[in-house]
């Protein structure tokens, strides 16, 4: 059943570029975070109050959701929705597999207890080959709309890892739900005015398909995701759990691939293939970190 749970949690996020393609063809990227952050935050505040879950008393906390929702929701949502205007959904979920990387090294210079080591850095290093295997050709013939994108989705890649060892670090104890409620809302808040000054989205005419694939990665990318991400850390453990970061770009490669008739040549596969033995590398020596009880907010699309 775990496994069955993990494959479909791969299958989700992977589906979740795809939704973010089809909603950028006529939806701005402000608004469709926006739509996203606050729809989604409005169903998992709605849980919250059913299932009784107090909230936090301590200001602390309420300022640490509103910097997690920066990092962990408004930017990386942002520039993952502005950043698939010009580059395949199956290149955003293999590029955003890079947070892992990411994450280590912002834990070597941010924490005391994760340190790169040889192996580790290796794992980066072939991490970074897999990301310019996908850039150079690009900027070798002057193609700079994809370049730019890909950038966009790295740099999400950075502030999902910065967020996810700031959330280490103050968010610790927290229920998820809650945790995850308080950086949608505030993303929201975020979001809001910028896509009311910027996008008018009072004027846009979204086609049916866009409707509907805008409330897929509201309930499925984001709200049920997040429920069977926790469950699965409560069956089981985060190694197992965080595993998922193999399966989200396989699924999210194939189904633009299937479903979007997007390219799916050698130089993709290998740049795949570099990335993700990269992120096994880099999370070979966290085992027993990742055995710890810890609340942890996980980046997702």
């Amino acid at each position: 059943m775990n496994l069955f749970l993990l494959s479909l949690l791969g299958v989700i996020w992977g589906t979740s570029f795809l939704f973010i393609k089809i909603i950028v063809n006529e939806v701005p990227p402000l608004t469709l975070v926006a739509g996203r952050t606050g729809f989604a935050a409005l169903i998992l505040w709605g849980i919250i109050v059913l299932q009784k879950i107090p909230l936090p008393k301590d200001r602390k906390v309420w300022y640490a959701f509103a910097i997690v929702g920066i990092f962990n929701g408004a930017l990386p949502y942002t520039l993952i929705s502005w950043g698939e205007q010009f580059i395949p959904s199956g290149w955003a979920s293999l590029l955003q597999a890079t947070t892992p990387i990411f994450t280590i090294l912002a834990a070597h210079f941010m924490t005391l207890d994760d340190r790169i080591t040889g192996k580790k850095a290796f794992g980066v290093i072939l991490g970074f080959t897999g990301v310019g295997l996908l850039m150079l050709p690009e900027i070798q013939v002057g193609n700079l709309g994809p370049a730019w994108g890909m950038l966009a989705i790295v740099g999400s890649s950075i502030s999902y890892a910065l967020a996810s060892i700031f959330a280490r670090k103050r968010l610790q104890g927290q229920p998820p739900m809650l945790s995850t409620a308080g950086q949608l809302t505030f993303g929201f808040a975020y979001i809001l005015p910028l896509s009311i000054i910027f996008d008018r989205p009072f004027l846009l005419t979204p086609s049916t398909n866009v409707w509907l694939s805008w409330a897929a990665l509201t309930l499925f990318g984001t709200v049920i995701a997040y429920n069977i991400y926790y469950t699965l850390l409560e069956r089981t453990n985060a190694t197992f759990t965080v595993s998922v970061t193999y399966i989200v770009p396989i699924f999210g490669s194939i189904l633009g691939a299937l479903i979007l008739h997007e390219n799916l040549n050698p130089i993709i596969i290998v740049s795949l293939l570099c990335i993700l033995i990269g992120v096994l590398l880099v999370k070979v020596k966290d085992k027993q970190r990742f055995l710890k009880p810890a609340t942890k907010i996980h980046s997702s699309t």
